[in-house]
C-alpha cells in the first residue's frame, strides 16, 4: 500500500464495525488534526479493493477481523513494511509481523461460560474438555469452521 496523498488525512480501510473504533478515530484527529477517512467493507472486498487499485490505492491502513485474512492480505503482497520503534515497544512479537508488514491491534478472548447453578464435571475446566461426550449436544460455539474459532 503507497502512503497517503495528502499529509492531512489518513485513509482507514477497515473491515471492523465497532463504536469504539469510531471515537478512536475522532480521538485521533482531536489530538494530531489528521481526518480520518474510513472506508468501510468486509476484509475480502477491501483486500481485493487495494489489489486493483494497485500503486494508486489511497489506502494507509488496512484493518482486518482476523488473522486469516491479515495471512491472506499479507501473501497478496498489498503491505509495505512500517519501521516503528513506538509500535515495536508496545506490540508484543507475537502480534506482529518480523520484518513489519502488520501489527495485530486487538486480540479476542474465548471464555467458557455455564449456569452458576450447574455443577461441573470433574476435569473440567479446558476447551478440549468441551469435546467429551458428557457434553453432547449441550455446547452452544460457533462452526468449527469459522476461522474466528482457530
Amino acid at each position: 500500500m503507497p502512503f497517503a496523498f495528502a499529509d492531512d488525512v489518513v485513509n482507514v480501510y477497515s473491515a471492523r464495525h465497532y463504536d469504539t473504533d469510531m471515537a478512536m478515530y475522532e480521538r485521533f484527529t482531536e489530538e494530531t488534526g489528521i481526518k480520518v477517512n474510513l472506508i468501510e467493507g468486509s476484509s475480502d472486498a477491501l483486500i481485493e479493493r487495494i489489489k486493483s487499485e494497485d500503486q494508486f490505492s489511497p489506502a494507509d491502513m488496512l484493518i482486518t477481523v482476523d488473522s486469516g485474512r491479515l495471512w491472506r492480505a499479507e501473501k497478496e503482497g498489498i503491505f509495505q513494511p512500517v519501521d516503528s520503534a513506538l509500535l515495536s515497544e508496545r506490540i508484543p512479537a507475537h502480534l506482529r509481523h518480523p520484518e513489519g508488514e502488520w501489527f495485530g491491534l486487538s486480540t479476542r478472548a474465548r471464555v467458557i461460560a455455564h449456569k452458576k447453578d450447574m455443577a461441573l464435571p470433574a476435569g473440567f475446566g479446558t476447551y478440549e474438555a468441551l469435546a467429551d461426550e458428557a457434553f453432547h449436544g449441550q455446547v452452544c460455539m460457533r462452526s468449527s469452521g469459522n476461522i474466528y474459532n482457530l
